[in-house]
């Protein structure tokens, strides 16, 4: 009897203990392109530099928007690359209407976890139309919170505006390294 009341305290010992280890994806993104398709109309900026000696990356986005937007869509495109390297077919590719998103964030939820972290590090749009003015976000990327479904791996999202499939901006944002870390 005293054996078996052992073997539970110690399976109980364990199963509490696993249950206090926490997991954090780490993203990296190490590099960024901004492609300006109407820079009469919108005008964005990004950059991404390396501070301190472990590798973070720090990324610096900025979009000045010269005339009032209404009608804008946004497409978000999340691609791993295959054994060859290519980035052939994303695993994700959603587009909607941003003012939509903007009213009611839950209509896309990949977006809101991203748009949520990404507004509390700067000032972006909070309702439509767009007005005239400056948006912009800092950050490292280290608190980002990334869907369970998404692979442990390299890979490349696109974050690209346009209304009525006229472009404004493309930007492609691409991660060197991608890694879970826990914590005890």
């Amino acid at each position: 009897m005293f054996k078996s009341k052992g073997v539970i305290s110690v399976t109980l010992w364990c199963t509490l203990s696993v249950g206090f280890v926490t997991s954090k994806l780490i993203v990296q993104m190490s590099r960024v392109e901004v492609i300006n398709h109407r820079m009469d109309i919108v005008n964005a900026t990004a950059s991404i530099r390396r501070i301190g000696t472990r590798g973070n990356y720090v990324a610096d986005f900025t979009v000045a928007v010269f005339k009032q937007l209404t009608d804008l869509q946004v497409t978000t495109s999340y691609y791993i690359p295959a054994f060859d390297g290519s980035l052939d077919k994303p695993i994700y590719n959603r587009t909607v209407n941003f003012c939509t998103y903007l009213r009611r964030p839950g209509t896309d939820r990949i977006l809101q976890m991203i748009y949520e972290d990404l507004n509390r590090r700067g000032n972006l749009p909070k309702s439509c139309p767009v007005t005239i003015g400056t948006y912009s976000f800092n950050t490292s990327f280290d608190s980002f919170r990334l869907p369970g479904f998404l692979p442990e791996s390299n890979f490349r999202f696109d974050l690209n505006f346009h209304q009525r499939r006229e472009p404004y901006f493309d930007s492609n944002w691409f991660d060197s390294s991608f890694w879970l870390e826990n914590f005890y």
